[in-house]
C-alpha cells in the first residue's frame, strides 16, 4: 500500500487573506511569504520576491525627454534673438553701410570695377539683414562674391544670412534643407556660432546625439555669451546620458550645470525649468525636482508633462495624494496621456483606493493595449481586491509582454520581472482553489506548475524553484485526493527536489520553502526528515503556527502521538480559532485512546464555527467521536 495514503489528513482551512494573517513576530528580511489553503486542507505558503505588494511606483516612465517642436521653434527664436541682441552691442562680423537698393549709385553699378561694386552689394546685403529678409540678403551677398571672392564682408555676410534662414527651416521642420544652410554658412565662416547651434539642431533631431553635442560646444566656443544654447545643449546631454548603457554620469552632471546656469539666467525659461526638474529626479533629488516642476506649471498651466512631472516627483516624495490631483491634471490636459494615466494608477495604489486604480490603470490598457507594466500592475490591484480570476488574465498578457521586448534575452531586470509575473500567475490560480474550495468548481494546480516552470527557466533563483515546490506539492495532493496517487507521488516528489534545491541555495532565507519542503516530506511518509525539517523552521519562527501544527502533524504521522498532542496544544495556546489544530488534536487525542479529550476538541470546532468538521470527525470515526 502507499505510505502515504495512512498519513493524517489535514482538514480544509477557510481562505486566508493575501496580505494579512502572516503569523505575528514573523520576520522574513528578503522575502514576503503569504499562506494558502489548499483543496486538502494544508496551510502552504508561496514566496514573494520582495514584497507580497506590488510597488507600482517603479513602472513610472521618466516623462518626457524629446523637445516637442514648439520648444524646438522656442528655443530657435530665443537663440536669434540673442544672437542679434548682442550683434547689435558688439558686432560678431565686420560689416559695412547698409546700401538701399534704390540708392541712385545702383544704376552705375555695370560701368564699377568689380571690387568697387563688390562692396556696394555688400552693403544692399546688408540693408536686407536689417529687414531680416534673408533670401534676398542671400542673393545679394552672392552677387557680392561673384564679383570679387575675396570681399570678407561678403563672406561673413552670406555665412550670417544662410545660418539665419536655416533657423527659419528648422522651425518649418524642414531638417534636410535646413541640414544643407548650415553646413554651407560654415564653408564661408568658420565661426559662425549660429551655424553651429542650426546644424546641432538638426543632428539632435536626426539622432545624431554625440555629434550634436559637439556642434552645440563649438556654438558656444566661438561666442560664450550665446547662453541660450545652454538649454538645448543640457537637454541633450540629458538625453544622451540616460540612453547611454551603462547610464552617462557624466554627461547628467554636465546637464545639470548648464540647465543650472539656463534658470539661474532666467528662472522664467519654462523648457530650462522642466528639463532641470527631469535632470534632478533622475540624480534622486526629489524635492528640488518638484521645485522645478512646481515653476514650470506656474509658468504653463496648459503644459500636461510639467503637471506629469510633479506628479512623479509627488509620487516618489510619498504625497500621494498631491501626485493625484496632478497626474489628474496632465490627463485632462491631454486626455490621451497613456504615463499620466499610468501614474494616476499607481498614485492611487499607493493610497490603497482600488476603484480608482483600476479606472486608471484600464484607461491607460485601452490606450497603449500591449504595455506590460500596466497589465502588470493591473493584475497587482486585482489581486489586491481578491479578483483572482482577472488577476490571472492580466499577469498572463503582462509575462507575454514582457518576453515580446526586444531586449529581453539581455535586460536582467525585465527578466526577473517576468518570471516574478509567471509565479504570479500561480498564486492567483491558487488564490482561486482556496476562495472556490468545495464549489466543485476544478483548481488549475497544472497550469501554476507550468507557469512556475517558466518562471524557473527564466530566472533559475531560488524562489522560482520554491515556488515550483510549492505548486507540485499542492498539485500532488490533489491528485491524491482525486485517487490519480501514482502521479500525485511522481509531483510529491519533484515538489521535494525543488524545494530542497531552493533551500540549499538559500539557507538565510528560507522559512517558507522549509515549511513546504517538510510537508512534502510528511506527505511522501518520510516522517523522519518531516520532523527534522519543521523542527528548523520553529527554530526560526517559533510563532508561526501553522508550522507547528505541521510538526504535530508530522510526529502523529511517526507514530508520536503524545508529541503531537503537544504541538497541537501549543498552536491552541497562541490561538484559540486555529481550527485545524482542533481537529487535528481530536485525531491524535482519539489515536492515543483519550476518547474525553477528542470529544472536546471536536465540541470546541463545532463552537468556533466549523460544524463541518466536526462532522467529518465523527464520520472518520464511525461515530466514536461526538460531542
Amino acid at each position: 500500500m502507499d505510505k502515504s495514503i495512512g498519513m493524517i489528513k489535514r482538514p480544509k482551512m477557510f481562505g486566508l487573506a493575501v496580505l494579512a494573517t502572516i503569523c505575528a513576530g514573523i520576520v522574513v528580511a528578503a522575502q514576503d511569504i503569504v499562506p494558502v489553503s489548499d483543496l486538502t486542507g494544508g496551510t502552504s505558503v508561496f514566496v514573494f520576491r520582495g514584497a507580497s505588494r506590488a510597488v507600482a511606483k517603479k513602472f513610472v516612465s521618466q516623462g518626457r525627454t524629446i523637445r516637442s517642436k514648439s520648444q524646438r521653434i522656442e528655443s530657435s527664436k530665443r537663440v536669434t534673438s540673442q544672437y542679434s541682441t548682442l550683434s547689435k552691442v558688439n558686432p560678431r562680423r565686420t560689416r559695412v553701410e547698409a546700401v538701399n537698393p534704390n540708392d541712385p549709385r545702383m544704376a552705375k553699378i555695370n560701368t564699377m570695377p568689380r571690387d568697387q561694386a563688390s562692396r556696394l552689394f555688400a552693403g544692399v546685403g546688408e540693408y536686407y539683414m536689417d529687414l531680416k529678409n534673408y533670401d534676398q540678403g542671400i542673393d545679394v551677398f552672392r552677387e557680392s562674391l561673384e564679383l570679387d571672392s575675396t570681399n570678407a564682408v561678403a563672406k561673413s555676410g552670406l555665412s550670417e544670412a544662410l545660418s539665419l534662414k536655416g533657423n527659419e527651416l528648422l522651425a518649418k521642420d524642414n531638417f534636410p534643407v535646413a541640414r544643407k544652410f548650415f553646413e554651407e554658412s560654415l564653408i564661408y565662416n568658420d565661426k559662425n556660432a549660429p551655424a553651429y547651434f542650426g546644424l546641432a539642431e538638426v543632428q539632435t533631431e536626426l539622432g545624431e546625439l554625440e555629434a550634436a553635442s559637439a556642434t552645440y560646444e563649438k556654438a558656444l566656443q566661438f561666442d560664450k555669451e550665446l547662453t541660450e544654447i545652454y538649454v538645448p545643449l543640457g537637454i541633450l546631454y540629458y538625453q544622451s546620458g540616460i540612453s547611454s548603457s551603462p547610464v552617462d554620469a557624466a554627461k547628467i552632471a554636465k546637464a545639470d550645470t548648464l540647465l543650472t546656469k539656463a534658470v539661474a539666467g532666467d528662472p522664467n525659461d519654462n523648457q530650462a525649468q522642466y528639463y532641470l526638474g527631469l535632470v534632478r529626479m533622475y540624480q534622486g533629488r526629489d524635492r528640488e525636482a518638484l521645485e522645478a516642476f512646481t515653476k514650470s506649471k506656474q509658468l504653463d498651466a496648459t503644459y500636461p508633462e510639467a503637471f506629469y512631472g510633479s506628479g512623479q516627483a509627488n509620487s516618489r516624495l510619498n504625497n500621494d495624494q498631491a501626485a493625484v490631483q496632478d497626474f489628474l491634471k496632465a490627463t485632462q490636459l491631454r486626455p490621451t496621456y497613456f504615463d499620466a494615466w499610468f501614474g494616476l494608477g499607481s498614485a492611487y495604489f499607493e493610497l490603497t483606493d482600488y476603484p480608482n486604480a483600476i479606472a486608471a490603470y484600464e484607461t491607460a490598457k485601452k490606450l497603449k493595449n500591449d504595455n506590460a507594466e500596466v497589465t502588470a500592475n493591473l493584475g497587482d490591484v486585482y489581486r489586491q481586491i481578491g479578483d483572482f480570476n482577472k488577476a490571472e488574465s492580466n499577469y498572463n498578457l503582462a509575462a507575454l509582454f514582457f518576453e515580446r521586448q526586444k531586449d529581453f534575452a539581455t535586460n536582467k531586470e525585465t527578466r526577473e520581472i517576468a518570471g516574478e509575473t509567471y509565479s504570479k500567475v500561480a498564486f492567483a490560480i491558487a488564490k482561486q482553489c482556496e476562495k472556490y474550495a468545495g464549489t466543485g468548481q476544478p483548481c488549475k494546480w497544472d497550469v501554476a506548475v507550468r507557469a512556475l516552470e517558466k518562471s524557473a527557466s527564466i530566472n533559475n533563483g531560488p524562489n522560482d524553484y520554491a515556488n515550483l515546490g510549492w505548486a507540485l506539492h499542492n498539485a500532488g495532493r490533489a491528485d491524491i485526493a482525486a485517487g490519480r496517487t501514482a502521479q500525485g507521488r511522481e509531483k510529491l516528489t519533484r515538489a521535494r527536489d525543488n524545494l530542497k534545491k531552493a533551500v540549499d541555495a538559500n539557507p538565510k532565507a528560507v522559512s517558507g520553502p522549509l515549511l513546504n519542503l517538510g510537508m512534502a516530506y510528511s506527505d511522501l511518509g518520510e516522517t523522519k526528515a518531516a520532523i527534522d525539517t519543521l523542527k528548523q523552521v520553529i527554530q526560526k519562527e517559533p510563532k508561526w503556527v501553522f508550522a507547528i501544527n505541521e510538526l504535530g502533524i508530522a510526529y502523529l504521522n511517526d507514530g508520536n502521538t503524545k508529541e503531537a498532542i503537544s504541538q497541537f496544544n501549543k498552536v491552541i495556546d497562541r490561538d484559540n480559532k486555529f481550527a485545524a489544530a482542533y481537529y487535528n488534536l481530536a485525531k491524535a487525542q482519539f489515536k492515543n485512546g483519550n476518547l474525553g479529550e477528542a470529544s472536546k476538541a471536536h465540541s470546541k470546532l463545532k463552537s468556533i464555527g466549523r460544524p463541518d468538521l466536526a462532522n467529518r470527525l465523527t464520520v472518520e470515526t464511525n461515530g466514536a467521536i461526538r460531542s
